[in-house]
C-alpha cells in the first residue's frame, strides 16, 4: 500500500468525531505513507460542525465538506467513494463504533484481495438491529450470490475500482450495490472480523433500523433486482 484515504460520514457525532478522526491520523502517521481524512457532514445540528472546524485548522491531512441538509447515507458514502485521491480507501464511520485502528486488522489481507471487509461478528447493537441487519445480509447474499455476512460495514479497498462501476443508488442500498457490482466484475472480496463497540456506552441503534431507511433500502434492492436501478 502506496497512499490511503480515511473516509469517515458523520451525523450529530459531537461525542465521537475529534476521537476519530484523531485516531484515523494517529494510524496514518503509524503506517508512514501519504494519507488524506475526507469527513462528510451531513446535514448535523448538534456541535459536529464546530468540531471539525476546529480539527482542520490543527490537521493539515483532514479535509472537510459540510451539506447543509442530511442528504442521507446512501449519498454521502457514494460521493465519499469517489472523492478518495489516494490508492486505497478505507471507511469509517463518525460515532465511533468501529474505530480507525481496526484498519491494522485488515491490512494483511490487501495482497490477496481488492476489497477487504470488517465483519462485525459480534455487534453491539439492539437485539432488534442485529436481527435487522442479519435478515438483510441473508436477503443480498441469497439474491446477489455476495456471499458476505456484513455488507454495510466497513471496507478496505481499492479506489480504482470505483472508476469501473457507476453507483446509482442514494439508499443505503449503496453499499451492497458496490459490493455487488465489484464482484460481477472479477475484483476479489475478502471479509476479516474486526471489533465493535458501543455507541457512548450504549448498544447502539443508529439510524439503520427505521422505516425511514429500511423502505427506500428495499425499494433499490428490488430495482437493482430487476435490473431497473
Amino acid at each position: 500500500m502506496k497512499s490511503l484515504s480515511f473516509l469517515i460520514p458523520t451525523y450529530n457525532d459531537e461525542a465521537t468525531i475529534a476521537t476519530q478522526v484523531t485516531q484515523a491520523r494517529s494510524v496514518g502517521k503509524k503506517l508512514g505513507i501519504p494519507f488524506e481524512i475526507i469527513v462528510i457532514n451531513f446535514g448535523s445540528d448538534d456541535q459536529t460542525t464546530q468540531i471539525l472546524t476546529t480539527l482542520t485548522k490543527r490537521f493539515r491531512e483532514l479535509r472537510v465538506l459540510t451539506h447543509a441538509t442530511n442528504k442521507g447515507y446512501g449519498s454521502t458514502i457514494k460521493e465519499l467513494y469517489y472523492a478518495a485521491n489516494k490508492e486505497w480507501l478505507f471507511t469509517i464511520p463518525g460515532d465511533y463504533q468501529v474505530e480507525a485502528k481496526e484498519i491494522l486488522n485488515l491490512l494483511p489481507h490487501e495482497k490477496y484481495a481488492d476489497v477487504i471487509l470488517g465483519w462485525r461478528a459480534n455487534r453491539n447493537d439492539s437485539p432488534m438491529r442485529q436481527y435487522q441487519s442479519r435478515i438483510y445480509n441473508w436477503i443480498i447474499s441469497f439474491f446477489f450470490d455476495t456471499k458476505t455476512h456484513d455488507v454495510n460495514s466497513v471496507r478496505l479497498m481499492k479506489s480504482s475500482i470505483m472508476k469501473s462501476i457507476i453507483l446509482r443508488g442514494t439508499s443505503a442500498f449503496t453499499d451492497a450495490e458496490l459490493i455487488i457490482k465489484t464482484k460481477r466484475l472479477g475484483f476479489t472480496i475478502r471479509e476479516i472480523p474486526i471489533g465493535h463497540r458501543d455507541r457512548d456506552g450504549k448498544a447502539g441503534t443508529g439510524g439503520g433500523g427505521t422505516i425511514k431507511v429500511i423502505l427506500p433500502t428495499i425499494r433499490e434492492m428490488l430495482l437493482f433486482k430487476f435490473g431497473l436501478l
